[in-house]
């Protein structure tokens, strides 16, 4: 009886759409980082308090096999915003290296040449912005006089966090260091030592002029500081984990941006999520009355390392930092949606919710405190390509008289579907129809508008490739009856867990000897074992047989078909800082 009550409503909605034509809807694109599908109340937490993110769901079509493209932020969010795999420009990594974007002085960001949602949107004269984490590279250019970033895909305005937050963000953190136990600082201690006393006794002989050795004292003086600075702050040691020291990484690199230059730093973490509430709401209200639509993408630090919150949120959760960092969180949806109300924007508004990638399953905090995210009762957590956990985020669609209220859909989706979707349910031309130079850009994210409003697809199976960096580690084959998912590789969990260890900085990877290879793909039906408790299909089945058979010719033709980009993220040239494009 719901079905046909669906069926009749989205009929209805077509009536009413083709009796006028409207502005084309406004769209709030919120997403959040690093939030496990298992925190949230409306897919099953019952202790940490989320009702605005629940209220969003109810009002909307939640979707409850909704996959992120990458299990990384950089990779992640160019898939999300471009509706391709970031392989198909270079967007990853394909060695241990880590794979994100680290600095805002590197060559390493989404090539210009891809064509974002914002591009899409722009063209279509939507007034575009984005608040928040970018994390897809900046652009710099020479001394970092500007630094572009969003503003080359398509975003009018910008003000957020160029890259990411790292733990080391904290501070404050030690500029002086010189640890004479290690083998490079007592060579650097000697060698001062040995031209000091060497200088001492030319002048004292008086076998070159004082001058000269004036000037030889300062000259050596400043390449041994320089050697210093490059031991202690920007080489590898062992607080080096960046290639950088915690205290030159929370200079160079914890900032706030306002379009191209820097506005703040370092950032004034506490009370972050607050301001870029304040900045969304002030980009609402200035263009509420607008003739032109609008395009809002509201990029929350939530729920990232480290954990930071306003003095009224801080201890509100029975989950210490964590939960407090989630309910932050949520009270800043409310606030962006109670905007959207107030400045009458709500009943025009597509509003799309999610999360880039899944919780970081081994983040602990220094004092022992759980700091990563929960994924439900899937296994694995971030970086781990074809783990569940890693891939499988919260999803929620609203547009009020548009969708309807209160659905839950089953059918697997992507974060890659949100561009065709959005230029669909927005009564847009098709992407190469508004950018001619998208020509070229097949998309592998689909238009999904048909199962928001129904429920339903007449599309036919759909295959979803699962990356780890550049490899592919599983493909999913979503049918009608069933949603098998087959792995080629899979994880080494630490034993007894479904990670790699704990720390905050530790994570698994899509390399070496965080992976091994299976002798034969493991087959699994998610329709019938959807959290992998049970034991795979059997290879002996007919069924085995048939699905790994048509995966793996899937698989051989993509590959023939498709040729990736250089992976950026493992060229050293591409990641590392360098200091002549820093901002400043």
């Amino acid at each position: 009886m719901e079905r046909v009550w669906v069926w009749v409503w989205a009929v209805g909605v077509m009536v009413t759409a083709s009796a006028g034509h409207t502005k084309p809807p406004n769209i709030l694109v919120m997403l959040a980082d690093d939030l496990g599908i298992g925190d949230l109340g409306c897919y099953g937490n019952t202790t940490i308090n989320t009702p605005n993110i629940d209220r969003l769901a109810s009002e909307g079509v939640k979707l409850t096999h909704h996959l992120a493209a990458a299990p990384l932020c950089t990779p992640s969010r160019a898939a999300m915003l471009t509706g391709r795999y970031p392989a198909h420009y270079g967007l990853v990594a394909d060695d241990l290296l880590l794979p994100v974007i680290l600095h805002v002085a590197s060559h390493a960001a989404l090539p210009v040449e891809e064509v974002t949602l914002a591009d899409a949107l722009q063209a279509a004269n939507y007034t575009t912005s984005l608040v928040g984490k970018w994390h897809l590279g900046m652009h710099c250019d020479w001394l970092g006089r500007s630094c572009p970033g969003p503003l080359s895909h398509g975003f009018q305005s910008f003000f957020g966090i160029p890259v990411t937050l790292f733990q080391e963000f904290r501070g404050p953190h030690p500029f002086w260091k010189f640890p004479l136990g290690e083998t490079k600082f007592q060579g650097l201690l000697v060698t001062w030592v040995v031209t000091a006393l060497s200088l001492l006794v030319a002048a004292k002989k008086q076998t070159v002029r004082l001058s000269v050795v004036v000037f030889l004292a300062l000259l050596t003086n400043l390449l041994l500081a320089l050697v210093w600075f490059v031991f202690a702050h920007n080489s590898k040691n062992p607080e080096c984990i960046w290639q950088v020291s915690p205290w030159m990484h929370r200079h160079i690199n914890s900032m706030l941006m306002r379009n191209d230059k820097m506005v703040e730093t370092p950032i004034q973490l506490d009370g972050l999520s607050q301001r870029l509430v304040e900045e969304s709401r002030q980009f609402l209200a200035a263009h509420a009355n607008d003739d032109r639509p609008f395009f809002l993408f509201h990029s929350f630090a939530h729920v990232h390392t480290p954990m930071f919150s306003a003095p009224h949120m801080r201890g509100v959760s029975k989950h210490g930092r964590y939960g407090d960092n989630v309910e932050e969180l949520d009270e800043s949806v409310g606030a962006v949606l109670e905007a959207l109300k107030q400045y009458g924007l709500e009943d025009n508004t597509l509003v799309y919710f999610t999360s880039d990638q899944g919780g970081h399953l081994e983040a602990v905090d220094s004092d022992g405190q759980r700091i990563g995210g929960h994924n439900g009762r899937y296994k694995g957590g971030k970086v781990q390509g074809g783990s569940e956990g890693a891939i499988r985020v919260p999803g929620i669609y609203k547009w009020p008289g548009h969708l309807p209220k209160g659905v839950t859909v089953d059918t697997p989706t992507s974060l890659m579907d949100l561009l065709p979707t959005v230029l669909s349910l927005a009564g847009l031309p098709h992407l190469p129809k508004l950018l001619p130079r998208a020509v070229d850009k097949e998309l592998d994210g689909e238009d999904i508008s048909e199962l928001l409003v129904t429920g339903k697809t007449q599309k036919g199976p759909r295959v979803f490739l699962h990356h780890c960096q550049q490899a592919i580690h599983a493909l999913r084959l979503a049918t009608e009856e069933h949603v098998y998912k087959m792995y080629l590789k899979k994880h080494n969990w630490f034993p007894g867990s479904t990670q790699c260890g704990w720390g905050y900085d530790v994570a698994c990877r899509c390399y070496g000897e965080f992976i091994y290879n299976l002798t034969q793909p493991e087959l699994w039906d998610l329709r019938v074992d959807p959290y992998e408790d049970g034991k795979p299909i059997s290879s002996h089945t007919q069924e085995y047989k048939d699905v790994v058979g048509k995966l793996l010719a899937y698989l051989k033709k993509w590959q023939e078909k498709v040729h990736y980009a250089p992976a950026q993220l493992s060229s050293i040239p591409q990641v590392m800082w360098r200091p002549w494009l820093q901002p400043h």
